[in-house]
């Protein structure tokens, strides 16, 4: 699973805390009165070790997996308020990744003992577990909601696995060969184009990403992104679906046309790069990478040219980032510095840090733009935390 979108046209100023729906409300018309700003809300107590966290398309609900406490945490969007915890296995089970259809009904949990948990939205309740094989890695849907792939794999060095599950009838289909994984790796990714054509997984025990073509569930030949000791990470594709950019672990982002899956330019980014976003205009993507300081950077990608643009500053140990539904804002998540840095799309210039709790280690931002959850991971094994983030596109 790869360590992995608050809108607004004018910086981020004051800082205000709140609790209840009048004090955002106050602090939402203060904000508009100074200018803009962002309002950091109470944290919301979930279970144990929180990790990945998704959104549901229509914004009412969020999903956090507890990788400690075998359980996710459905969060009301609307209140900030944590429900109770759904279970989606034992004790030492560890949630993986969480996707949600595009219709909000269900949502799918992978998690290390091998299976795939479906849960229906509308009750918070988790229905039979799927069966998937071991070490499921990640997960991506087809945008027209019909099919969950799963990345499995089966140990170092040893071949891995797509597996398609139904959506209609949540039965998990035959396993479509992908190249060599590394279990447990926090490399490998997957990722369905917007078109909904073909799927790409990276291979990080190789060199290589494996398209799949979705009409028929086969797999292409591997795409080579660079040297035999170039291990590939995240992934993401352009709104239209042309170009697939891949990180490696030698300081590149490979660039891939998807009508001939080749590759057309590995761009040097100047450090490993961990994550990436795409804008919705699909003319930039962000990389995040990492100084040997753990001083984080994010460089801008300029797609129509495939070149690197002047690296962006962010926080100390930067994990992940999204992209305003806007495009207007980016935000990075800097589990060391405990900050959130928010990124001026037009200008790519970083402005003031926002506090957002202990460890922020993932993102997810509502289709509207107008909340940012950020998952603070700790290692107690006590509960952790999710803090919002009410964005300068909140209109009170």
């Amino acid at each position: 699973m790869a360590r992995r979108m608050v809108t607004g046209a004018t910086a981020i100023g004051l800082l205000v805390f709140f609790g209840t729906a009048a004090a955002v409300a106050a602090a939402g018309k203060q904000a508009a009165a100074s200018g803009c700003t962002a309002v950091v809300g109470r944290a919301v107590k979930v279970g144990s070790q929180p990790g990945p966290i998704a959104i549901a398309p229509d914004g009412k609900i969020a999903y956090v997996a507890n990788a400690n406490s075998g359980s996710v945490t459905p969060i009301r969007v609307a209140t900030d308020t944590a429900l109770a915890p759904i279970r989606v296995g034992g004790q030492s089970s560890l949630p993986l990744a969480i996707v949600i259809t595009p219709d909000s009904k269900m949502a799918y949990v992978a998690d290390d003992s091998g299976k795939v948990v479906p849960i229906r939205v509308a009750t918070n309740s988790a229905l039979r577990a799927i069966h998937v094989g071991q070490e499921p890695e990640a997960m991506t849907i087809t945008p027209n909601g019909k099919t969950v792939y799963v990345l499995r794999a089966a140990g170092y060095g040893v071949a891995g696995s797509v597996v398609p599950i139904n959506t209609a009838t949540n039965k998990a289909l035959r396993p479509i060969k992908v190249g060599p994984q590394q279990p447990l790796s926090a490399t490998s990714d997957i990722v369905v184009t917007p078109d909904g054509r073909t799927v790409y997984a990276t291979n990080a025990g190789s060199n290589s990403v494996t398209p799949i073509r979705v009409a028929t569930g086969r797999p292409l030949r591997p795409i080579r992104i660079g040297g035999p000791n170039d291990s590939p990470g995240a992934i993401a594709v352009t709104p239209d679906s042309k170009t697939a950019y891949v990180t490696d672990d030698f300081n590149h982002v490979v660039a891939i046309r998807t009508a001939t899956n080749r590759v057309v330019r590995r761009i040097g980014v100047g450090q490993a790069g961990f994550v990436l976003a795409i804008a919705p205009d699909g003319r930039t993507a962000y990389v995040v990478t990492e100084a040997p300081s753990d001083r984080g950077f994010v460089v801008p990608i300029r797609i129509s040219t495939n070149t690197a643009l002047r690296p962006i500053a962010a926080g100390s140990g930067s994990d992940a980032i999204v992209v305003a539904p806007d495009g207007r804002m980016t935000y990075v998540a800097n589990r060391d510095s405990n900050t959130v840095t928010p990124i001026r799309t037009a200008t790519n210039t970083a402005e003031r840090a926002i506090k957002a709790g202990p460890v922020p280690s993932d993102l997810a931002i509502t289709a509207n733009g107008a909340t940012i959850y950020v998952v603070d991971y700790t290692q107690d094994v006590g509960p952790g935390f999710v803090t919002p983030i009410r964005t300068c596109a909140t209109r009170f």
